[in-house]
């Protein structure tokens, strides 16, 4: 998919929102993130797909991501631990 380049409008500028405090899961590879997307329980929550390798999860919904993560067996490295009320080691 090509990429299009985002045009300024009339005014000359760029509509652009900055968004805090954004879940993203960011896989090794694409085939992962299709695999976690399968997955009927992770796929309830997950917004979208930004890249082949990175998701966005549902505002809420970390937690209980990181929970299904770790039942599939993977062991996510959390960055940013914030929004957890009991981040992993």
């Amino acid at each position: 998919m090509p990429f299009e380049p985002v045009r300024p409008s009339a005014g000359g500028r760029l509509a652009v929102k900055l968004y805090r405090r954004v879940c993203l899961v960011q896989t090794e590879d694409a085939l992962l993130a299709e695999e976690l997307l399968a997955r009927k329980k992770l796929a309830q929550d997950i917004v979208g797909r930004l890249t082949d390798r990175v998701l966005l999860i549902r505002p809420g919904r970390a937690e209980s991501v990181l929970a299904e993560l770790q039942k599939m067996g993977h062991t996510p490295q959390v960055a940013g631990k914030a929004g957890f009320s009991n981040p992993p080691a």
